[in-house]
Protein backbone atom coordinates (compact mmCIF):
# COMPACT_ATOMS: atom_id res chain seq x y z
CA UNK A 1 0.00 0.00 0.00
CA UNK A 2 2.90 2.25 1.10
CA UNK A 3 4.42 1.69 -2.23
CA UNK A 4 1.17 2.51 -4.02
CA UNK A 5 1.24 5.61 -2.38
CA UNK A 6 4.07 6.99 -3.19
CA UNK A 7 3.22 5.83 -6.92
CA UNK A 8 0.40 8.09 -6.80
CA UNK A 9 2.58 11.04 -5.05
CA UNK A 10 5.19 10.88 -7.43
CA UNK A 11 2.92 11.15 -10.29
CA UNK A 12 0.28 13.52 -9.19
CA UNK A 13 -0.26 15.35 -12.28
CA UNK A 14 -0.56 12.24 -14.36
CA UNK A 15 -3.47 11.06 -11.68
CA UNK A 16 -5.05 14.19 -11.55
CA UNK A 17 -5.76 13.82 -15.58
CA UNK A 18 -6.63 9.89 -15.88
CA UNK A 19 -9.10 10.24 -12.08
CA UNK A 20 -10.66 13.53 -13.65
CA UNK A 21 -11.37 11.43 -17.19
CA UNK A 22 -12.52 8.66 -15.98
CA UNK A 23 -14.68 10.41 -13.29
CA UNK A 24 -16.42 12.64 -16.34
CA UNK A 25 -16.76 9.45 -18.38
CA UNK A 26 -18.74 7.80 -15.81
CA UNK A 27 -20.79 11.09 -14.68
CA UNK A 28 -22.12 11.95 -18.36
CA UNK A 29 -22.70 8.16 -19.28
CA UNK A 30 -24.77 7.76 -15.90
CA UNK A 31 -26.40 11.20 -16.36
CA UNK A 32 -27.04 12.49 -19.75
CA UNK A 33 -29.93 9.58 -19.65
CA UNK A 34 -31.29 11.60 -16.58
CA UNK A 35 -30.98 14.96 -18.14
CA UNK A 36 -33.52 13.32 -21.54
CA UNK A 37 -35.73 11.53 -18.71
CA UNK A 38 -35.86 15.41 -16.74
CA UNK A 39 -36.61 17.37 -20.13
CA UNK A 40 -33.46 19.72 -19.27
CA UNK A 41 -32.77 20.14 -22.73
CA UNK A 42 -31.95 22.96 -25.22
CA UNK A 43 -34.55 23.25 -27.19
CA UNK A 44 -33.72 24.13 -31.23
CA UNK A 45 -34.84 27.63 -32.70
CA UNK A 46 -34.10 29.14 -35.89
CA UNK A 47 -30.95 30.82 -34.72
CA UNK A 48 -29.23 27.10 -33.26
CA UNK A 49 -27.08 24.85 -34.95
CA UNK A 50 -28.97 21.46 -34.31
CA UNK A 51 -32.07 20.47 -35.00
CA UNK A 52 -33.16 17.83 -32.30
CA UNK A 53 -33.31 19.13 -28.54
CA UNK A 54 -30.13 17.88 -27.05
CA UNK A 55 -29.40 17.36 -23.11
CA UNK A 56 -27.96 20.71 -21.16
CA UNK A 57 -26.23 19.18 -18.43
CA UNK A 58 -22.52 19.50 -19.05
CA UNK A 59 -22.01 22.14 -17.35
CA UNK A 60 -23.72 20.70 -14.18
CA UNK A 61 -20.99 17.68 -14.49
CA UNK A 62 -18.00 19.24 -15.75
CA UNK A 63 -17.60 22.46 -13.07
CA UNK A 64 -17.85 20.18 -9.78
CA UNK A 65 -15.53 17.67 -10.77
CA UNK A 66 -12.94 20.54 -11.47
CA UNK A 67 -13.70 21.88 -8.68
CA UNK A 68 -13.62 18.55 -6.07
CA UNK A 69 -10.91 16.25 -8.19
CA UNK A 70 -7.95 18.74 -7.83
CA UNK A 71 -9.30 19.93 -3.68
CA UNK A 72 -9.69 15.67 -2.85
CA UNK A 73 -5.76 15.20 -4.97
CA UNK A 74 -4.33 18.16 -3.20
CA UNK A 75 -5.01 21.35 -4.49
CA UNK A 76 -5.64 24.37 -2.72
CA UNK A 77 -8.62 26.63 -3.72
CA UNK A 78 -8.23 30.11 -1.99
CA UNK A 79 -11.87 30.99 -1.00
CA UNK A 80 -12.13 34.29 -3.33
CA UNK A 81 -11.23 31.66 -6.74
CA UNK A 82 -14.20 29.21 -5.66
CA UNK A 83 -16.90 32.09 -4.25
CA UNK A 84 -16.37 33.17 -7.61
CA UNK A 85 -16.50 30.27 -9.22
CA UNK A 86 -19.35 29.27 -8.19
CA UNK A 87 -21.46 32.33 -8.22
CA UNK A 88 -20.22 32.20 -11.91
CA UNK A 89 -21.73 28.70 -11.78
CA UNK A 90 -25.13 29.23 -10.11
CA UNK A 91 -26.06 32.15 -11.52
CA UNK A 92 -25.47 30.54 -14.91
CA UNK A 93 -27.32 27.25 -14.25
CA UNK A 94 -29.97 29.50 -13.12
CA UNK A 95 -30.17 30.88 -16.85
CA UNK A 96 -29.90 27.56 -18.12
CA UNK A 97 -33.21 26.19 -16.21
CA UNK A 98 -35.10 29.41 -16.79
CA UNK A 99 -33.84 32.44 -18.34
CA UNK A 100 -32.27 35.22 -16.77
CA UNK A 101 -32.33 38.70 -17.77
CA UNK A 102 -29.60 39.43 -19.61
CA UNK A 103 -29.08 42.94 -17.35
CA UNK A 104 -28.86 40.40 -14.32
CA UNK A 105 -26.47 38.19 -15.45
CA UNK A 106 -24.20 40.74 -16.64
CA UNK A 107 -24.33 42.58 -13.04
CA UNK A 108 -23.58 39.47 -11.42
CA UNK A 109 -20.88 38.64 -13.59
CA UNK A 110 -19.19 42.21 -12.83
CA UNK A 111 -19.97 41.51 -9.06
CA UNK A 112 -18.11 38.22 -8.93
CA UNK A 113 -15.15 39.69 -11.24
CA UNK A 114 -15.08 42.66 -9.22
CA UNK A 115 -14.55 40.73 -6.23
CA UNK A 116 -12.02 38.40 -7.76
CA UNK A 117 -9.75 41.79 -9.21
CA UNK A 118 -9.93 43.40 -5.82
CA UNK A 119 -9.07 40.58 -3.43
CA UNK A 120 -6.71 38.40 -5.68
CA UNK A 121 -5.59 40.21 -8.63
CA UNK A 122 -4.78 43.16 -7.42
CA UNK A 123 -2.78 41.73 -5.06
CA UNK A 124 -0.86 39.78 -7.37
CA UNK A 125 -0.40 42.64 -9.59
CA UNK A 126 1.54 44.34 -6.30
CA UNK A 127 3.68 41.62 -5.75
CA UNK A 128 4.91 41.89 -9.14
CA UNK A 129 4.66 45.49 -10.15
CA UNK A 130 4.67 48.98 -9.05
CA UNK A 131 1.14 50.39 -8.73
CA UNK A 132 1.21 52.71 -5.58
CA UNK A 133 0.01 55.84 -8.04
CA UNK A 134 -3.60 55.77 -7.35
CA UNK A 135 -5.15 56.49 -11.11
CA UNK A 136 -2.99 53.59 -12.19
CA UNK A 137 -5.02 51.54 -9.85
CA UNK A 138 -8.31 52.54 -10.51
CA UNK A 139 -7.41 52.48 -14.65
CA UNK A 140 -5.96 48.76 -13.88
CA UNK A 141 -9.46 47.83 -12.06
CA UNK A 142 -11.96 49.27 -14.88
CA UNK A 143 -9.70 47.57 -17.69
CA UNK A 144 -9.67 43.92 -15.55
CA UNK A 145 -13.34 44.09 -14.50
CA UNK A 146 -14.14 44.98 -18.19
CA UNK A 147 -11.98 42.50 -20.19
CA UNK A 148 -12.52 39.43 -17.69
CA UNK A 149 -15.93 39.91 -17.68
CA UNK A 150 -16.05 40.89 -21.39
CA UNK A 151 -13.87 37.75 -22.05
CA UNK A 152 -15.97 35.50 -19.98
CA UNK A 153 -19.06 36.10 -22.27
CA UNK A 154 -17.14 35.89 -25.58
CA UNK A 155 -16.39 32.07 -24.06
CA UNK A 156 -20.22 31.86 -23.77
CA UNK A 157 -20.52 33.24 -26.84
CA UNK A 158 -18.61 31.06 -28.94
CA UNK A 159 -19.95 28.04 -27.32
CA UNK A 160 -22.17 27.50 -30.58
CA UNK A 161 -21.33 24.76 -31.93
CA UNK A 162 -20.66 20.59 -31.19
CA UNK A 163 -17.21 20.27 -29.40
CA UNK A 164 -16.22 24.17 -30.13
CA UNK A 165 -15.27 24.55 -26.40
CA UNK A 166 -13.99 21.94 -25.75
CA UNK A 167 -11.23 22.17 -28.76
CA UNK A 168 -10.87 25.52 -27.09
CA UNK A 169 -10.14 24.42 -23.67
CA UNK A 170 -7.92 21.80 -24.49
CA UNK A 171 -5.39 24.14 -26.77
CA UNK A 172 -5.47 26.67 -23.80
CA UNK A 173 -4.86 24.34 -21.26
CA UNK A 174 -2.26 22.49 -22.88
CA UNK A 175 -0.43 25.71 -24.36
CA UNK A 176 -0.32 27.03 -21.00
CA UNK A 177 0.89 22.86 -19.78
CA UNK A 178 3.66 23.49 -22.44
CA UNK A 179 4.22 26.95 -21.89
CA UNK A 180 5.10 26.87 -18.42
CA UNK A 181 7.36 23.52 -18.51
CA UNK A 182 9.16 25.36 -21.31
CA UNK A 183 9.60 28.24 -19.15
CA UNK A 184 10.27 25.73 -15.77
CA UNK A 185 7.29 27.24 -14.07
CA UNK A 186 4.94 24.62 -12.56
CA UNK A 187 2.02 23.43 -13.62
CA UNK A 188 -0.92 22.41 -11.02
CA UNK A 189 -2.94 19.78 -10.46
CA UNK A 190 -5.94 22.15 -11.56
CA UNK A 191 -4.22 22.34 -15.31
CA UNK A 192 -4.33 18.71 -15.65
CA UNK A 193 -7.58 18.01 -14.02
CA UNK A 194 -9.22 20.71 -16.76
CA UNK A 195 -7.32 18.79 -18.99
CA UNK A 196 -8.70 15.18 -18.13
CA UNK A 197 -12.10 16.46 -17.70
CA UNK A 198 -12.64 18.62 -20.91
CA UNK A 199 -11.53 15.66 -22.87
CA UNK A 200 -14.29 13.57 -20.89
CA UNK A 201 -16.45 16.00 -22.08
CA UNK A 202 -15.44 15.51 -25.24
CA UNK A 203 -16.55 12.19 -26.19
CA UNK A 204 -20.29 13.47 -25.47
CA UNK A 205 -19.93 16.91 -27.06
CA UNK A 206 -17.87 16.06 -30.35
CA UNK A 207 -20.20 16.26 -33.84
CA UNK A 208 -22.92 14.77 -33.21
CA UNK A 209 -23.38 15.92 -29.53
CA UNK A 210 -25.70 14.04 -27.12
CA UNK A 211 -24.76 17.08 -24.42
CA UNK A 212 -23.80 20.73 -24.29
CA UNK A 213 -22.04 22.65 -21.54
CA UNK A 214 -25.16 25.41 -21.11
CA UNK A 215 -24.02 28.25 -19.85
CA UNK A 216 -23.40 26.86 -16.24
CA UNK A 217 -20.60 25.10 -17.94
CA UNK A 218 -19.14 27.78 -20.63
CA UNK A 219 -19.27 31.10 -18.30
CA UNK A 220 -17.29 29.37 -15.41
CA UNK A 221 -14.78 27.76 -17.93
CA UNK A 222 -14.00 30.75 -19.13
CA UNK A 223 -13.11 32.53 -15.98
CA UNK A 224 -11.01 30.04 -15.15
CA UNK A 225 -9.52 30.03 -18.48
CA UNK A 226 -8.78 33.96 -17.75
CA UNK A 227 -7.54 33.05 -14.72
CA UNK A 228 -4.66 30.27 -15.94
CA UNK A 229 -3.87 33.02 -18.72
CA UNK A 230 -3.37 36.05 -17.10
CA UNK A 231 -0.78 33.54 -14.35
CA UNK A 232 1.32 33.57 -17.28
CA UNK A 233 0.40 36.87 -17.84
CA UNK A 234 1.81 37.70 -14.27
CA UNK A 235 4.49 35.93 -14.88
CA UNK A 236 5.77 38.33 -17.44
CA UNK A 237 4.52 36.84 -20.44
CA UNK A 238 1.61 38.97 -21.42
CA UNK A 239 1.79 38.61 -24.98
CA UNK A 240 1.49 34.68 -25.09
CA UNK A 241 -1.30 35.19 -22.50
CA UNK A 242 -3.11 37.53 -25.47
CA UNK A 243 -2.32 35.48 -28.49
CA UNK A 244 -3.64 31.94 -27.34
CA UNK A 245 -6.96 33.22 -26.93
CA UNK A 246 -7.34 35.86 -29.39
CA UNK A 247 -9.88 33.90 -32.02
CA UNK A 248 -12.46 33.90 -29.57
CA UNK A 249 -11.62 37.33 -28.56
CA UNK A 250 -11.89 38.83 -32.23
CA UNK A 251 -14.51 36.48 -33.73
CA UNK A 252 -16.60 37.96 -30.57
CA UNK A 253 -15.68 41.20 -31.13
CA UNK A 254 -15.75 42.05 -34.56
CA UNK A 255 -19.58 40.40 -35.05
CA UNK A 256 -20.88 42.17 -32.39
CA UNK A 257 -19.40 45.80 -33.70
CA UNK A 258 -20.84 44.43 -37.38
CA UNK A 259 -24.13 43.95 -35.59
CA UNK A 260 -23.80 47.46 -33.66
CA UNK A 261 -23.15 48.97 -36.74
CA UNK A 262 -26.21 47.62 -38.16
CA UNK A 263 -27.97 48.64 -35.59
CA UNK A 264 -29.09 45.43 -34.61
CA UNK A 265 -29.90 44.32 -30.54
CA UNK A 266 -26.78 43.31 -30.44
CA UNK A 267 -26.92 41.70 -27.11
CA UNK A 268 -29.42 39.39 -28.18
CA UNK A 269 -28.80 35.87 -29.18
CA UNK A 270 -27.99 35.46 -32.84
CA UNK A 271 -25.89 33.05 -35.29
CA UNK A 272 -23.42 35.39 -37.04
CA UNK A 273 -20.47 34.57 -35.84
CA UNK A 274 -18.09 33.69 -38.28
CA UNK A 275 -17.70 29.59 -37.05
CA UNK A 276 -21.58 30.01 -37.69
CA UNK A 277 -21.27 31.43 -40.70
CA UNK A 278 -19.49 28.53 -41.85
CA UNK A 279 -21.86 25.87 -40.75
CA UNK A 280 -24.88 27.26 -42.06
CA UNK A 281 -22.67 27.59 -45.75
CA UNK A 282 -23.04 23.66 -45.60
CA UNK A 283 -19.54 22.71 -43.65
CA UNK A 284 -19.91 20.34 -40.70
CA UNK A 285 -19.79 21.15 -37.31
CA UNK A 286 -16.10 18.85 -37.38
CA UNK A 287 -14.93 20.59 -39.79
CA UNK A 288 -15.09 23.81 -38.15
CA UNK A 289 -13.81 22.53 -35.16
CA UNK A 290 -10.99 20.66 -37.46
CA UNK A 291 -10.24 24.39 -38.63
CA UNK A 292 -10.21 26.09 -35.60
CA UNK A 293 -7.68 23.22 -34.07
CA UNK A 294 -5.41 24.31 -36.98
CA UNK A 295 -5.98 28.66 -36.28
CA UNK A 296 -5.11 27.28 -32.73
CA UNK A 297 -1.88 25.87 -33.41
CA UNK A 298 -0.38 28.59 -35.41
CA UNK A 299 -1.79 30.58 -32.81
CA UNK A 300 0.32 28.30 -30.27
CA UNK A 301 3.31 29.09 -32.67
CA UNK A 302 3.49 32.67 -32.32
CA UNK A 303 2.65 32.66 -28.43
CA UNK A 304 5.77 30.18 -28.80
CA UNK A 305 7.64 32.71 -30.47
CA UNK A 306 6.64 35.87 -28.00
CA UNK A 307 7.75 33.81 -24.96
CA UNK A 308 11.02 32.56 -26.55
CA UNK A 309 12.12 36.40 -27.76
CA UNK A 310 10.62 37.48 -24.04
CA UNK A 311 8.05 39.59 -25.38
CA UNK A 312 10.00 41.62 -27.55
CA UNK A 313 9.42 41.73 -31.53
Amino acid sequence: MQGLISVFNENQLFFSTLISFLVTILSFKLLVPLFVLLRFLDQPTDRSNHSTPIALGGGVVVIPIIILIPFLIGYHWSFIHILTLLTLFLVSLADDLKNVRALIRLIMHFLCITIYVHFYLINQLGDYYDINKSYLIVLIYMISIVGISWFINAFNFMDGIDGITSVKVIYLTSSLIFLNYFLDFNNSILHYSILGVTFGFLFFNWSPASIFLGDSGSIPLGFLMTHLLLDLALKGYWVAALILPIYYVLDTSITLIIRAWKRENFWQAHSQHFYQKFVRSGKTHKQACFNIIILSLGLFLFALLSVVLKNNF
